[in-house]
C-alpha cells in the first residue's frame, strides 16, 4: 500500500495567500486616508483664505487716518535761497520772498598769547551774561589760568557761549561764540577780582577788551513786501501752515503752496491692490472648472460666499454718517467701482477731483472723520466704539491756563529798586534778578530769558495793559506754579509782593449728547456710555453752554475692519470654526485608521501563526506518510516464499 501527503503542502503559496488577505484588510484604511487627504486640502484652503483676509486687514491701516494725510505741497523757484515744509490744510497761494537776512550768533576774540597751555593769563572771575538772562560766574584760579584752562572752564559752566583757542599764525587767541542766534543771544563778559591779563578778556558794547568779529543778528525776510524777523533761520507761522528755512543772504524766491492729493490717492491705490488680491484668492478657492468637472476646495461654502458678498456691498453701498446733501456720498462717486470679475477699479482722476472739491467729505468715505459746527471746537479722534452720527456739545466749564498777575501796574519809569522774583514750577525753582529802573518790557524779557536758560519752558511772562503777568503755556489742572518777590507789593515794583501767589489751571468739562465726559486741559473725551463713547474733542476759547454739533462719519475702514475682525476672530469667527471642525474630522479619521491598522496587523499575525501551525501539522503527516511508505515497501520485498 502506498501513501503520499506531499500534495497537501506543495499546492499552497502561503506568503501570497497572507499578502492577499492583508491587502484586503487595508482597503477600508485607504478609503479613510483618501477622505483624510481631502480634508487636509480643504483645511489648507481655509488657511490660505485666513492669510489673505489678514493681509487685507493689515493693508487697510493706510485708510484709518486718511484725514490726517498732508493734502498740500510746497515748491520754491530758487531752492538755494530757502527750503520749506507745509502742513495739512494750509492756505494755497503764491508768496514772494526777498531781502533774506540770515541769523547770526555773536563771536568775539582776545589778544594774542604766546602759549595756549603754559602761559598764565591771570586769575579772578569771568561773568558771562546772555541777553538779559542770569549771569554765569566762571572762577579762574591757578589750576586753570591758561587759555586752554579758561576755555574748558567756560564750556563746563554752560554759560550760553562756546569757547575755543585758535592759533592765528603768530599767537593764540581765545574765541567765544554764542550758542544761539538772534539779537537776543548777544552776550557780554565782565571780570571781577582779575589779576594779570584776565581783565582783557572782558567784552561789552563799546569796550576795548575782546574784539567783536561777528554781531548777533536776527534772521529776516520780506514776504510779499512785509518784513518778518526771527531769532533763527527757521521761520514758522508767518505764512500759516508753512515753515521756512532761510539759506542764502540777500536771496529771493517765489513760494507756491498747492493742493496735493498724492498721499491720499496712493493710500487708496494700495488698498485697491490688496482688495483685488484677496478677491482673487476667494474666487480661486470657490471657482468651478466645467471642463475638468471639478471645483475649488471651498466651492459652495455659504460662509465664504456670504463674506464675499458683504465685502463687495461695502464698496458699492452708501457711506455711513456722510453729511446730508453731499455730492460725494458713495465710493462710486469718487472713482471706486466694481468690475464684472468681482474686483474693484480706481479712477484716480475722479478721486483727485473729488478731493480738491471736498476733502473732508471724501476722507469720510474711507475713514472715520469728524466735523464741527463751532470754530472753537475741533474734532481730534474717535474710538473703536464711537458710532457714526451727529452729537450735540454742551460745555459747562472752559479750560484755563494757570495765571499770576501783579496787583499794581509797573511804573512807566521802571521799578524803584532791584527786585528778585522766585518762580517755582514742579520741582524747578528759578530766581529772576531785576535791576533797579527796569521797565516792564525789560522785566518781561528778563523773566522769559531766565526761564528759558533754566530749562523752564512751560511759563511765559507778558505785558497785560501795564501789569506784569506770568502764565502757563498749556491749559488744565496739571498746570501749577507760584511766584513770590523779595519786595512788598506796591506802586513802585512788579506788584507781585512777598506773599507767594499760586496759580492752577482748569480742565474743560461738559457733555456730548448728554453722555459723560472727562476733561484734560482743552481736550474732552466721551466716557459714555452711549454712541459717542471714545469721541475726543478740543475746546478752545472761554465760551460755555451749547457749542453746536459734532458729526462723525464711519468710513470704509471701520466697516470692513469690523467685518474682517469678526470673520477672523479666533474664538467665534467662521474661519476658525471651519478650521476647528475640519481638524476635528481629520483627528477622528486618524483614530479610525489607527484602530483599523492595528486590527489588520493582528489579523495578519494570526493568519501567519495559523498557517505556520498547519504547515507544521502537514510536515508531520508527510513524515508519517513517508515512514509508512517505507515500512510497507520493505515488508513486501522481504516476504517469505511458500515451501
Amino acid at each position: 500500500m502506498s501513501v503520499s501527503l506531499s500534495g497537501l503542502v506543495s499546492g499552497i503559496n502561503v506568503q501570497q495567500l497572507i499578502s492577499n488577505l492583508s491587502a484586503a484588510y487595508q482597503q477600508p484604511i485607504k478609503v479613510l486616508e483618501s477622505q483624510q487627504q481631502s480634508y487636509q486640502t480643504t483645511l489648507s484652503a481655509w488657511g490660505t483664505l485666513q492669510s489673505s483676509l489678514s493681509s487685507l486687514q493689515s493693508s487697510m491701516s493706510s485708510l484709518q487716518n486718511l484725514s490726517s494725510l498732508n493734502n498740500r505741497s510746497v515748491s520754491l523757484s530758487n531752492n538755494n535761497a530757502a527750503t520749506a515744509t507745509v502742513s495739512a490744510n494750509a492756505a494755497t497761494g503764491s508768496y514772494s520772498l526777498s531781502n533774506i537776512v540770515l541769523a547770526q550768533s555773536q563771536s568775539i576774540y582776545s589778544q594774542d598769547f604766546s602759549s595756549a597751555s603754559s602761559a598764565a593769563v591771570g586769575t579772578g572771575t569771568l561773568q558771562i551774561q546772555v541777553g538779559s538772562g542770569a549771569v554765569t560766574n566762571v572762577a579762574i584760579g591757578s589750576s586753570n589760568n591758561t587759555l586752554d584752562g579758561i576755555a574748558s572752564a567756560i564750556n563746563t559752566a554752560n554759560a550760553g557761549v562756546n569757547a575755543a583757542v585758535v592759533y592765528d599764525g603768530t599767537g593764540y587767541r581765545l574765541t567765544l561764540t554764542g550758542t544761539g542766534t538772534g539779537a537776543s543771544s548777544a552776550f557780554s563778559v565782565t571780570t571781577s577780582g582779575a589779576t594779570g591779563s584776565l581783565a582783557n578778556l572782558s567784552y561789552s558794547s563799546g569796550s576795548s577788551g575782546m574784539t567783536l568779529s561777528q554781531a548777533a543778528q536776527n534772521a529776516g525776510v520780506s514776504i510779499n513786501g512785509l518784513a518778518v524777523t526771527s531769532a533763527s533761520n527757521t521761520i514758522s507761522g508767518a505764512i500759516p501752515g508753512v515753515s521756512l528755512n532761510l539759506l542764502q543772504a540777500s536771496g529771493s524766491t517765489t513760494l507756491q503752496v498747492s493742493a496735493s492729493n498724492s498721499a491720499f490717492v496712493g493710500a487708496v491705490q494700495s488698498f485697491t491692490t490688496a482688495f483685488n488680491k484677496t478677491m482673487g484668492t476667494i474666487n480661486q478657492l470657490t471657482a468651478y472648472n466645467a471642463q475638468a468637472g471639478s471645483g475649488g476646495p471651498l466651492l459652495g461654502d455659504a460662509s465664504v460666499q456670504g463674506l464675499r458678498t458683504q465685502l463687495l456691498n461695502l464698496i458699492s453701498g452708501q457711506g455711513v454718517g456722510v453729511a446730508s446733501g453731499s455730492a460725494y456720498n458713495s465710493l462710486g462717486s469718487v472713482g471706486l467701482g466694481l468690475t464684472s470679475s468681482g474686483t474693484i477699479s480706481l479712477n484716480t482722476s475722479t478721486l483727485s477731483t473729488a478731493l480738491n472739491s471736498a476733502f473732508n467729505s471724501v476722507a469720510g468715505l474711507f475713514g472715520q472723520v469728524g466735523s464741527t459746527s463751532n470754530a472753537n471746537v475741533q474734532y481730534v479722534s474717535a474710538g473703536s466704539s464711537t458710532q457714526a452720527g451727529t452729537y450735540a456739545l454742551n460745555v459747562s466749564q472752559a479750560a484755563t491756563q494757570a495765571t499770576v498777575s501783579g496787583s499794581a501796574a509797573v511804573p512807566t519809569s521802571g521799578i524803584a529798586q532791584s527786585e528778585s522774583l522766585t518762580i517755582s514750577s514742579g520741582s524747578s525753582s528759578v530766581v529772576v534778578s531785576l535791576a533797579s529802573g527796569s521797565s516792564l518790557a525789560t522785566i518781561v524779557n528778563t523773566i522769559n530769558d531766565t526761564l528759558q536758560q533754566s530749562g523752564v519752558t512751560g511759563l511765559t511772562a507778558s505785558n497785560q495793559n501795564g501789569y506784569l503777568e506770568i502764565q502757563s503755556n498749556a491749559y488744565g489742572s496739571a498746570q501749577n506754579f507760584s511766584v513770590v518777590s523779595n519786595v512788598a507789593a506796591g506802586a513802585s515794583g512788579t506788584g507781585i509782593g512777598t506773599s507767594s501767589l499760586a496759580a492752577s489751571g482748569t480742565d474743560v468739562a461738559g457733555t456730548v449728547n448728554a453722555e459723560t465726559t472727562s476733561g484734560v486741559g482743552q481736550n474732552l473725551t466721551v466716557t459714555g456710555p452711549g454712541n459717542a463713547l471714545g469721541l475726543q474733542l478740543q475746546v478752545t476759547g472761554s465760551t460755555t453752554g451749547n457749542l453746536g454739533t459734532v458729526t462723525v462719519s464711519q468710513g470704509l475702514y471701520q466697516q470692513m475692519n469690523s467685518l474682517l475682525t469678526q470673520a477672523l476672530n479666533s474664538q467665534n469667527g467662521f474661519v476658525a470654526a471651519a478650521q476647528n471642525g475640519i481638524a476635528s474630522s481629520i483627528n477622528g479619521l486618524s483614530a479610525q485608521i489607527t484602530t483599523l491598522q492595528q486590527s489588520a496587523s493582528n489579523q495578519t499575525s494570526l493568519l501567519t501563526q495559523q498557517f505556520a501551525a498547519m504547515q507544521s501539522q502537514l510536515s508531520q503527516l508527510q513524515s508519517i506518510g513517508q515512514y509508512l511508505n517505507a515500512f510497507y515497501s520493505t515488508g513486501s520485498s522481504s516476504s517469505p516464499t511458500s515451501g
